[in-house]
This record gives C-alpha cells, structure tokens and sequence, in this order.
C-alpha cells in the first residue's frame, strides 16, 4: 500500500516553526504579496486584548488589508496550499509559493484570507487553522466562499485622513493573523516601532518610488497610526526616516518633522575614478545548464563632510556619539536586494567591523535580479542569501563560472576600504583615547601629583583606587571612555585614563540642562561642558578661538569643581545647595545678558 509523501497531521507544529528571523521578516512576507498584487496602499492593522495571565493588554490579532488586484476563486482557494504559486516566473518578489502560508503560521495557529475582484460585494474567504489540522478535523482548504468582512476591517475599506483618502473597495485582499502567540514585541507600541524601522527598510524602494504606502494602525486607537517612511541604509533618499540639518547637526529627525532636511550621505565619488554606481558583470549556470551573464548593480555612499568634520563637531567632540551617529551605528553594513526590496543585510566577508565602528560613515547596496537567485543562494522564505567567502582549498579556479562572492569581492571590498579611508582622513582629528590629556588636563596632574589633601579634616579619606581590581580598573575606564565618545579602547588605554586628575567632556546634554555638571570615576573628575546651553553657544564657543583662553577657562572650572569634590566629605549638603544656586545664577545673568528687559 502507497503510503503519503507527508503526514499532514504530524506535521502541523514544523509548519509553524518556519525559519523566518522575527515578526518583521514573517510581515513582511505579506507586504510582499500585496506589493506583487500591484497594491497602492497596504494597511496593518494591530489588535490587542488583555492577556488574562498577566493582566496586560497584548497583541492578539493583525489584519494586512491591501488594494491590490485581489485574487479570483482559482487562485485564492490556493493561495494557503504549502508549495502553490501562481508566480513561476522571476520577475519580481513571488515565485517559491510558501510565503503567505508560511509567514502566517509563524506568528499564529489560525489565518483568514479574504479577497474581492470587482467590487467589496465580491468577496470570498478561505482558511488554515494548523489546531484543527492537527486533530484531523481540516483535511484541505475548503473552496472560497462568498461572505462579508469582518465589521472592524470593514471600517477600513474607506478609509480618510486629514490628507488622504484610501478607497479599498474596487479590489484588494485582507489577510487576518488569529489568536496570535508567537508575535514579539507583544505590545502595540513597541511592535509599532519594530515594523516602521524594518518594513522601512525593506520596502524602502517601493515607498520611496511612491509604488505602494503601508500604514501601522491600532486597531483601537487610529490617530496613532503610522505612516512607514524609507528607512535608508545608504542614507541617500531625501524623504527618509533618518535626516540632519546642517545648522542641527548634533540632531536627528523624521522626514517632514523640520524644514530644511537633507540627506546625510551621498553618493561615493572615487576622485575622478567614477560614481558610487557601479555595474559588475557576473556569470551564473542558466537552468538548463548554459552559461549565462547577468549584472549586479553595487551602489556606495559616503557621509557629507557638513555632518561629520571637525567644524560639525567642535572641541573634538565624537559624532558616532549623538542621535544620528548611534542610528547609523544599526545600519552598519552591507544591504541586499533582490527585485527592489531587501532581503539581507550584514557583512557577508567583505570586511572586518571589529574594533572599527567608523565603518557606519559609509554605504553599499548590492542590487540583483530573480534570475540570480540560484547564484545568491537566496533561500525560499527570501530571509537571506548564501554570500560568503568561499575557503581557497575550496575553489576551483579552472571552473567557467566563480562562486559570486568571488566575482563581486574586489569591486565591494576595495571601494569599502578607499571610503572608509576616506572618512578617516576627512575626520582626522577623531578622538583617539591616547590624546585624553590635554594641556589643562596635564597641568593638572603636574600640581596634583599625589592627589594629596592638605586639609586636616579629611586627611584620612581613602583613594578609591586602593580597593579594586586590575580587571574593574580596566572595565571602569572602557566604559567610560566609551560614554566619552571614545572609539577603539585597549587595556592600557582604559588603565592610564585614571592617572589624570580632571578629564574633560563636551557633550550635548540639551538646552535645558546645566552649563557644566561633574561626576567622580573612581579617583577621576570628569568634567562635562554643555555645548547646548546658551553659556557655550554664546560664549565659550567664540572664546575657545584661542587655545590659551580656553586651557585658562578650564583651569578655572577644574579648580571649583575639584574644591567641591574635596569638601564633600564633610559638607556635601552644602555643596550641592552651593551647586543648584550657582547653575540657576548662571542662567539668570547669562539670560540678562541675552535679552535684557529693558
């Protein structure tokens, strides 16, 4: 007796655990289709109810509402058949024929598919509870039947804004995830801002061309509905989710939050040897075998000198240190993207980041078409591509046709390395940790050799020093180095930072915070200038034109600052009244100074 290929009943908990990365990945499965449906808009649509465990209000339900082509009968009582496509041919993002099934089992046991062609009236339901298939209770996907939307998406299907109107009616299909427990984040807000940043992302193309909008909705609170801007890796697009004024370069914002946004980065230029656009010819095996060529567009940017120099961060300040620099800081790498959207994002062996944050200060983009896909390795979930470097014993150099990685290696790794040179050579005076003692800092050190106290009353205080470890010294100072804006710390780097007395700071900590503040690091005062506050911007920073003036001015605030630090013993109290009075006299003077009443 024949027995079946696959127990479809013993094979209900491998189908939920899908490979997809995250929640991310698994929605955007379904964006996909909507986008190879020729959908304008793409509405996700987040319930929650209270998780009766832990009294919490958690996501239990998503719904992916779209104004695509819609599916007809045929195609729609396939369309959660494991395998089934209707997409054979590699022209876009379709073709392996599990995505929705599989996305969707990913984060829930139960999904509805709905879908209309020629009018809302139109419109037809199938489903897959895997539970239900577990038990042998659903054998098959059951033909399409006529029914009506759910009433809470059919408020959806006209849809209006203050400035747009969404009209779902004429065409479209609404994927509901039910009884959802394997969704992470499992609250709203914070799934919210996984979605914008990725779905960003990867759809960035798509939404940057103005081909399709997706939109983040709480199902129960739609003012809170987000719109998904590009979220670019190369920092190139002028409507993106992460953009600098050249005024404000210490800020990151939102396109449309400000006026006079502009990019970060553009586009690499090798002094005359060409564009950060280069198209690399590759060969790969046809499907019958042939030997056939392609070409692999690589697209590279490079940080503006306006948002990364040293007239853009004054006083030696660290760039990677502010909001624009730690964003970058997660979009340090390689992305890659096949028909448009990405699929994989990382290093893939054509450099080293270890040690070497600057590398955020540039971008590369590897663009392919579907016929490539066998040659990427790219995997039938699109979560990623097979591109690394091949070991040496491993290739076989008389072959006709060379792994990929090999084919692209010179012309990614190469460019990586001139940008990234580039950018050193363009901030030249970033701070290394070895030029922590300055002039003020050394005189410092020189008069307080042995940090000695000369006032009786606290000649038995102890050095912080004498009780902690080699090994917590050394973790101490890479830490704080690290908060400084230090980059690329050794163990004899982080050790020598607590032979000085005062270390300075300059950091933006805001319009609204003190002028100067100050912490003890063990036996360290580190001293915190303000580059925000008015005593800065219409001061010290025209004052700081003399290299002298300013070793003077900072003598002058270590010596307060290391008085309090001596009294503290005794009179703490006292000093931080003495403190909260002087910062508000300060304030007070300085605004006079600034806009006098009379």
């Amino acid at each position: 007796m024949a027995n079946s290929i696959v127990d479809i009943k013993n094979m209900g908990d491998a189908f939920r655990n899908t490979g997809y990365k995250n929640i991310e990945s698994a929605v955007a499965e379904i964006v996909d289709n909507s986008v190879e449906a020729n959908a304008k808009n793409v509405f996700i649509i987040i319930s929650e109810s209270i998780n009766p465990v832990s009294g919490r209000k958690v996501v239990t339900e998503i719904g992916f509402l779209d104004n695509g082509e819609g599916m007809n009968s045929d195609v729609l009582g396939k369309c959660l058949g494991i395998g089934s496509t209707t997409r054979y041919a590699r022209k876009g993002m379709g073709r392996f024929g599990v995505g929705l099934p599989q996305a969707s089992l990913h984060a829930c046991p139960t999904v509805d598919v709905y879908s209309w062609q020629g009018g809302i009236n139109n419109c037809k339901k199938v489903y897959l509870d895997i539970n239900k298939v577990k038990e042998g209770i659903q054998t098959q996907i059951e033909d399409p039947e006529l029914t009506d939307l759910p009433e809470k998406y059919a408020n959806y299907v006209h849809y209006n804004t203050l400035t747009e109107t969404y009209d779902f009616s004429v065409s479209g299909t609404l994927v509901v995830w039910k009884n959802c427990d394997r969704v992470i984040p499992r609250t709203r807000g914070p799934l919210t801002e996984h979605l914008e940043f990725a779905l960003g992302r990867k759809f960035r193309h798509f939404i940057y061309k103005d081909i399709c909008s997706i939109k983040v909705i709480c199902d129960e609170n739609q003012e809170n509905a987000i719109d998904v801007l590009p979220n670019d890796p190369l920092f190139l697009m002028n409507k993106n989710y992460a953009m600098c004024r050249k005024d404000d370069v210490k800020k990151v914002y939102k396109y449309g939050q400000t006026e006079d946004l502009e990019p970060v980065f553009e586009l690499y230029t090798a002094d005359g040897r060409g564009t950060g656009e280069v198209d690399i010819p590759v060969k790969y095996v046809g499907k019958n075998g042939e030997i056939c060529e392609s070409i692999v567009k690589a697209r590279f940017s490079i940080v503006k000198d306006v948002f990364y120099d040293e007239t853009a961060f004054p006083g030696g300040s660290n760039p990677g240190s502010y909001p624009f620099g730690k964003h970058a800081s997660k979009m340090e790498g390689i992305s890659v993207v096949r028909a448009n959207r990405e699929i994989d994002f990382g290093q893939f062996d054509f450099y080293s980041s270890l040690n070497q944050p600057q590398h955020r200060w540039w971008g590369c983009e590897i663009i392919f078409n579907p016929e490539l896909d066998e040659a990427f390795g790219v995997a039938n979930n699109k979560q990623y591509v097979d591109l690394k470097r091949i070991a040496e014993a491993d290739i076989d150099y008389d072959e006709p046709v060379q792994p990929i990685w090999n084919q692209l290696y010179n012309t990614i790794a190469d460019t990586i390395k001139a940008m990234y040179e580039k950018n050193e050579e363009t901030r030249h005076n970033t701070r290394s940790a070895d030029d922590i003692a300055t002039q003020t800092t050394n005189i410092i050190n020189t008069v307080e050799v042995e940090d000695e106290y000369d006032d009786d009353e606290i000649e038995n205080v102890e050095n912080p020093m004498d009780n902690v470890t080699p090994e917590e010294i050394i973790q101490t100072g890479k830490e704080t180095l690290e908060e400084l804006g230090y980059e690329d710390i050794t163990d004899e780097q982080a050790s020598n930072f607590f032979s000085n007395k005062v270390v300075f700071d300059y950091a933006d900590k805001g319009e609204r915070s003190p002028a100067f503040d100050y912490k003890i690091v063990l036996a360290t005062t580190v001293i915190t200038i303000n580059t925000t506050h008015k005593f800065y911007t219409s001061f010290l920073s025209k004052l700081y034109g003399s290299a002298d003036a300013k070793t003077t001015f900072e003598l002058f605030l270590a010596s307060f600052f290391q008085s309090v630090r001596k009294t503290n013993a005794y009179q703490s109290s006292q000093n931080d009244k003495l403190m909260t009075i002087w910062y508000n006299k300060l304030n007070n003077y300085i605004s006079e100074q600034l806009n006098p009443r009379n």
